[in-house]
């Protein structure tokens, strides 16, 4: 599909886009320019000298907070309540998944695609139940699904012009899963491996120019019955001579999903607008909160540099030409703007913000 110029919260994504690329300068905000990267205790912080040894090398490049610990972030983000799962009130009318013990919705909560690993594709909504369409009986989510995409009983094949539908039904499912990915896999179900999606939405935390500086730690055992006695370590820590927070939306993905059926394309421009408006929303209440101060982990708390416009770039093809837009991304403006209008306007289904299911697992 290609895609035509539209414009949300003062922002304009051109046509022919195929990315967007948002850049902010951070800082740590604690008072001390030594922070905590992401690490584990067999691994330790991601270190690495930048390939580029020119004039303009960023020397040692460290990994601040990784792409999967963004992408929850950016996730919860939208979550009004982490604990129900409770989309907040500017995606009114957005479709996702709640499970409760008896399908009811006030129920005993169990998890929602809001908060679970692969949004409506985990396995615990999969084996969920409700009645999804008139004339069909009260059934699991994943036999809805192999129904919707004419999949075969044993749930290992499905016709090939039949995959794209699986986007139109995450659409009217749950929407959000199409922005961070999902995998469809149920044993003895449904394991047909065409049926996911990678992330359209990614991020990352990078220090340049960095130094790594490990300092002390202790652990003292106050009542001294125990065998680890008073144990004495060593905790990794980083100076970094600058900070950058990377975002990359893939707006050439959204365009390429089929979002609805053959018999309602006019809705697909539409449908692909909201997600793509959906990321940037996400991006830019990300940045609101780092404007104040993001704390990642007890030592490393981060805000947004005084003063320093956020960056973005708009990459892609338009009829045969290279297009490349650059500018200031005005996260206050786009994390502020409605989304009424345009929920409204991809014409989803009612009565699913949220869907109940049965729980069944």
């Amino acid at each position: 599909m290609n895609t035509t110029p539209f414009t949300f919260g003062g922002f304009t994504v051109p046509a022919g886009c195929q990315r967007i690329y948002i850049t902010a300068q951070l800082e740590s905000s604690n008072g001390d320019p030594r922070i905590q990267p992401t690490g584990f205790p067999d691994v330790g912080p991601v270190c690495y000298p930048d390939p580029n040894t020119g004039a303009d090398s960023k020397g040692l490049i460290c990994l601040i907070q990784s792409e999967p610990a963004m992408a929850n972030l950016l996730e919860e983000v939208s979550v009004g309540d982490k604990y129900t799962g409770t989309l907040k009130e500017a995606f009114a009318g957005l479709p996702y998944i709640k499970v409760t013990a008896n399908g009811q919705p006030d129920g005993e909560f169990k998890t929602a695609s809001t908060i679970d690993g692969h949004r409506f594709a985990s396995e615990y909504l999969m084996k969920s139940l409700a009645t999804f369409e008139t004339g069909r009986p009260e059934e699991e989510l994943v036999s809805f699904v192999k129904h919707k995409l004419g999949a075969s009983e044993s749930g290992d094949h499905v016709p090939a012009a039949n995959v794209p539908r699986i986007f139109a039904l995450g659409m009217e499912l749950d929407p959000m899963s199409l922005i961070h990915g999902f995998q469809i896999s149920i044993k003895n179900k449904l394991t047909f491996v065409g049926l996911r999606s990678p992330r359209a939405l990614t991020a990352c935390i990078l220090g340049y120019r960095c130094q790594q500086r490990p300092v002390p730690g202790v652990r003292i055992d106050p009542i001294g019955t125990g065998d680890a006695g008073q144990a004495i370590f060593q905790k990794e820590r980083i100076v970094a001579g600058e900070i950058e927070a990377k975002f990359s939306i893939d707006v050439g993905l959204l365009a390429s999903m089929q979002l609805a059926s053959l018999e309602q394309a006019a809705l697909r421009q539409p449908r692909f607008q909201l997600l793509a408006v959906i990321a940037l929303w996400k991006v830019a209440s990300l940045l609101a909160d780092f404007d104040v101060e993001r704390s990642l982990r007890t030592e490393c708390k981060l805000r947004l540099i005084r003063n320093q416009p956020v960056a973005f770039s708009c990459e892609g093809r338009a009829v045969g030409n290279r297009i490349s837009q650059t500018g200031e991304f005005d996260f206050a403006t786009v994390a502020g703007a409605n989304l009424e209008a345009l929920i409204t306007n991809a014409q989803l289904p009612a009565n699913r913000s949220p869907l109940t299911l049965r729980f069944g697992a």
